[in-house]
């Protein structure tokens, strides 16, 4: 259910430019503008002038917000993913896009396919 919403949250959100990326991980985080904003402790505009690419102070919480969020600095600043391809790029974006339960749940199942 999880990956449907970011799904849809993809064809809806452009991640053309590090507000959109914020704006389209938010919204696949289940997160309004107000709950992101208490949990970065900063105002709901802040956050919607960052999701609009009028910066404010974006830079110096870019670090917070990605730990929020469940993703990389690079991914946020550039939209890079790293050296990942393939099915691997693949389930390192369903993976982000997955709540913290699930996170947990995916990693579990994951060790337990390795070991057989």
């Amino acid at each position: 259910m999880y990956m449907l919403s970011l799904m849809s949250v993809k064809k809806q959100v452009s991640t053309d430019s590090v507000g959109q990326r914020i704006r389209a991980l938010r919204l696949a985080n289940n997160l309004t503008q107000d709950e992101f904003a208490a949990q970065l402790g900063v105002s709901r505009s802040a956050i919607a002038q960052w999701e609009t690419d009028r910066a404010g102070q974006v830079r110096e919480n870019l670090e917070r917000i990605s730990k929020v969020l469940g993703t990389s600095l690079a991914y946020l600043v550039s939209g890079e993913t790293g050296s990942l391809q393939g099915d691997e790029l693949a389930l390192m974006r369903l993976y982000r896009a997955c709540a913290p339960e699930d996170r947990q749940i995916l990693l579990r199942t994951a060790k337990r396919l390795a070991r057989s």
